[in-house]
């Protein structure tokens, strides 16, 4: 087991120790895994608007604990996660435990250096995460959020004795799927890195504060949580393709038809063929925007038969035909 205790409040220093730790291999802003250790990268680096990000996608061929240790200056962390579990994860935040089951979590939470923090992963866990760290003064800057902000104050002090989570959905996967797919060696890469950073920010300050007038409505049974999360994986996994039907998916996770519906709403905020609809579109406006595909090509691909079809549903989501996007 690599076990690795630490207290950086900037990841470029904490990459750094966790190299020399670990003994691997680390190119300027890169730490990139040995076939012995496993496979992926860890990239960290300050943005030039102050925000100190970490950046990784891996699978360790060894159990992991990671002690974060509590300090007293008061940081936050945003946390963004997509885990492939394999066997079950653990994170114990000041001494509340909460397990992670098979096969996947995928969320968005805020986290303090207030907070001792301990997870504990074992061997063939597939991640890829995003996490920024800022304090205060940034919070005030860019998001106009004081240190005593009411609904910030009492996130944290759910945090502090559950895991309390935003699930990974269409419009957080979007800009996440942007950050990995993005070239490093491209010229534009630190521009599109911090502008989708703050899309995930707002996306999950914005409904934090929706949600404050109810601070219950920031707590879910884990378990129900989790299913959802499956549900969604199986659904947006090839959009290219249909969708399992409600019923499969219900048959699939054991759950009634008519809870599945409810809970997905819940969690993700749309009926589940409008949550697929939504991330259907959104891929196809990504195609079309590459320039390597033609409106045609686009729409056949994503099981359109009829091009209208395809246009209007476009049209619907955006406000605008795909030829007029491509122009």
């Amino acid at each position: 087991m690599l076990e690795f205790h630490f207290d950086h409040t900037d990841f470029q220093s904490l990459l750094r120790d966790f190299a020399k730790q670990l003994g691997g291999d680390l190119r300027g802003d890169t730490l990139y895994l040995s076939p012995e250790q496993g496979e992926g990268y860890f990239y960290a680096c300050k943005l030039p608007n102050g925000l100190s990000i970490l950046i990784s996608e891996n699978c360790f061929n060894m159990d992991l604990y990671l002690h974060r240790k509590q300090i007293d200056q008061g940081l936050y962390i945003f946390c963004l996660e997509e885990i492939f579990i394999r066997k079950d994860m653990v994170d114990i935040i000041n001494g509340n435990k909460s397990k992670r089951h098979p096969p996947i979590f995928a969320g968005v939470y805020l986290n303090s250096t207030l907070f001792d923090r301990v997870t504990i992963s074992s061997r063939g866990n597939g991640m890829r995460i995003v996490r920024c760290i800022f304090d205060n003064q940034w919070m005030q800057k860019y998001l106009g959020i004081r240190k005593d902000d009411d609904v910030l104050r009492k996130y944290l002090a759910l945090r502090s004795r559950n895991l309390n989570f935003d699930a990974l959905d269409a419009d957080y996967r979007n800009q996440l799927e942007e950050i990995f797919d993005t070239d490093p060696q491209n010229p534009m890469f630190a521009t599109i890195l911090e502008n989708r950073i703050m899309m995930l920010i707002e996306i999950f300050f914005t409904r934090l504060f929706e949600r404050s007038q109810n601070v219950a409505a920031l707590r879910f049974q884990q378990d129900d949580v989790v299913r959802m999360m499956q549900v969604e994986r199986d659904l947006v996994e090839n959009v290219t393709r249909n969708p399992p039907t409600v019923e499969e998916l219900a048959r699939k996770y054991h759950v009634g038809v008519s809870r599945l519906k409810r809970q997905f709403k819940q969690v993700y905020g749309k009926p589940v063929y409008e949550y697929y609809q939504k991330y259907r579109m959104a891929k196809a406006k990504d195609l079309l925007l590459s320039g390597d595909f033609t409106v045609k090509e686009v729409g056949y691909k994503f099981g359109y038969q009829n091009l209208s079809n395809f246009a209007n549903a476009f049209k619907k989501e955006y406000g605008v035909l795909p030829s007029e996007l491509t122009k």
